[in-house]
């Protein structure tokens, strides 16, 4: 079995060069490296051939640098493009992994032939206060209800066993290769935090519910400050994304009742942020959020184009 490690970045080199010293020290190195470089420069790039040269077969390094590419979806498109494993995982520039990350990646789906896809674990998130989770889940109902939430901080030391999850975490997830010859990314509808939840759910359409949550496949997620949005940012990109993930997948009563909800719960938490931080920037975010992905009209034809 190849495997093809796929991680997309943009001007975080400090963060990039302490992933892949993670990558390279693996029990079981991945076939191939595959960096999708959208930085203002490749300066990483002569120290990461050099990580890599050291590290030896059967590990290669293919090196996209291209400031044209538009995003962490075109990345990812750009990256499988690039890639020949028979499982591709994609990370986030800012994950280490545990030693044994890649080789329990290869074991789940080498004792699992229909399984399609899994996600590893994040170890050094905190739990969730019960409070939060709770909130979240009574207003994330319908096409919005999001299981993994709460599951990071509580998997740790329940040991090894598959999850059936529907929704894969984009920065820790592999699949199959062929899985990306019957669904394509979508780069016109501009998503980002919910990129990884539109995949998934499209990708079981096609191919039924064959997704797991890998508990053995460990990393730390560091959380790197370049590139975050600020708080008002976050809060109008969250309301377009979920304004536009209801007008490609809702449909009904139910949905549309779901969205309502949402947005309800939505509001009283810019609000209440708001109040907290002293400042009106995640409310007048999520009210521009409104606007955005009222005013945004979407493409169903993934793959190419935009609205």
């Amino acid at each position: 079995m190849l495997i093809s490690v796929i991680i997309p970045t943009k001007n975080r080199a400090k963060d990039l060069l302490e992933a892949v010293a993670s990558i390279i020290v693996q029990d079981r190195l991945p076939d191939e490296l595959i960096l999708v470089d959208q930085s203002d420069s490749d300066a990483s790039r002569s120290a990461i051939d050099e990580m890599v040269r050291k590290a030896g077969e059967p590990l290669s390094l293919i090196y996209v640098y291209d400031p044209r590419i538009s995003g962490l979806v075109d990345a990812k498109r750009v990256g499988v493009a690039n890639a020949k494993g028979d499982v591709v995982c994609f990370l986030e520039d800012d994950v280490v992994l545990e030693p044994s990350y890649i080789g329990q990646m290869e074991n789940a789906f080498a004792g699992n032939p229909t399984m399609m896809g899994c996600c590893g674990v994040m170890t050094n998130l905190p739990k969730l206060p019960s409070n939060y989770v709770l909130f979240f889940h009574l207003f994330h109902r319908g096409i919005f209800h999001d299981p993994r939430v709460g599951v990071h901080g509580h998997l740790i030391g329940r040991g090894d066993k598959l999850i059936p999850s529907r929704y894969l975490s984009g920065g820790t997830s592999a699949f199959r290769k062929n899985v990306f010859e019957q669904v394509s990314f979508d780069l016109a509808n501009a998503f980002f935090m919910l990129e990884d939840i539109d995949f998934s759910m499209r990708a079981v359409v096609v191919f039924g519910d064959c997704f797991y949550i890998n508990p053995g496949a460990r990393l730390a997620h560091y959380m790197s400050p370049v590139n975050r949005a600020v708080l008002g940012n976050k809060y109008r990109r969250k309301l377009r994304e979920f304004l536009v993930f209801y007008k490609k997948h809702g449909n009904g009563a139910n949905q549309l009742a779901a969205l309502i909800w949402l947005l309800t719960g939505l509001g009283a938490e810019a609000m209440l942020t708001s109040l907290r931080v002293r400042n009106p920037d995640p409310l007048v975010g999520y009210i521009r959020g409104l606007l955005d992905g009222v005013r945004w009209t979407v493409c169903r034809a993934e793959g190419v184009g935009r609205p």
